[in-house]
């Protein structure tokens, strides 16, 4: 019918966490609940139960940030893993309590989830003074063993789409220019860096990366570990684009600060 079954509002009744630009952390269905960033004391994150909206738990008192937890398998273990604002974290998604926690400590910027692999190495990359890092998780005794492999500044996501591919994971670095960069997950080494689009956003389907970069040029590109080559491009958008393109089929949804655009792919 189109009518709201239910609602909250985590300021007012919760006290939630005021951040400058609100919150901004994708909601995340997991079982018959769903799970969101709230902030306060003992309510870092808050799981609602889908069908009536009663508060399913509360849990934990890290200082949040802008960015979305995110679901993984540490050895055969469901995890749910949030970038905090000092902190990567790993809980229980059925109660909120601690597996793990690493510090990255990023002034409350931390804004892109992390990257997990098959290999069970976590990838973060966040803007300003943060930097990257990769992290070795393995279960061990009911707690996760966390390894830092590296750290650096080599690479430095501000708020865009971070994809891995193999060894390597490819990024927008930088909060002014932003070269599309790619690295070894383990060892941190640069491999290469490609200046042709500004800040972007992207996909990966069908073996290409679809791109939609700040200024509105839609591109559809292959990449490798020699670099990445450019297949079609065009100007799709007018003004800032930040939201990364979704994919649905064969329909693309584009969207800037003013328009939203479906776009048919066959």
């Amino acid at each position: 019918t189109g009518g709201v079954v239910w609602s909250h509002d985590l300021w007012r009744e919760y006290g939630g966490s005021r951040k400058d630009r609100g919150y901004s952390c994708s909601p995340l269905a997991y079982m018959n609940t769903v799970i969101v960033t709230v902030g306060g004391a003992g309510q870092s994150l808050m799981a609602f139960d889908l069908k009536t909206g009663a508060v399913a738990w509360k849990k934990q008192s890290f200082r949040i940030s802008f960015s979305t937890p995110t679901l993984i398998n540490v050895d055969g273990q469901i995890q749910l893993v949030m970038a905090f604002a000092d902190d990567v974290v790993g809980l229980d998604p059925n109660n909120g309590e601690l597996f793990c926690r690493h510090p990255h400590p990023c002034g409350g910027f931390n804004i892109t989830a992390p990257v997990w692999g098959a290999d069970n190495i976590l990838f973060i990359s966040s803007a300003y003074e943060c930097g990257s890092r990769s992290l070795l998780l393995r279960k061990s005794g009911g707690k996760t063993a966390v390894k830092e492999l590296w750290a650096n500044q080599r690479m430095r996501v501000h708020h865009g789409t971070i994809i891995r591919l193999g060894d390597l994971v490819f990024g927008s670095s930088g909060s002014g220019p932003a070269p599309l960069t790619a690295v070894n997950v383990k060892t941190g080494e640069v491999v290469w860096q490609d200046r042709a689009f500004p800040k972007a956003n992207f996909v990966y389907a069908d073996g290409k990366l679809i791109l939609l970069d700040e200024d509105g040029q839609l591109a559809l590109t292959s990449l490798s570990p020699q670099g990445m080559k450019v297949l079609a491009k065009a100007a799709v958008l007018e003004h800032i684009a930040w939201t990364p393109p979704t994919l649905a089929g064969a329909n693309l949804y584009l969207r800037d600060r003013r328009t939203i655009v479906a776009l048919d792919l066959r």
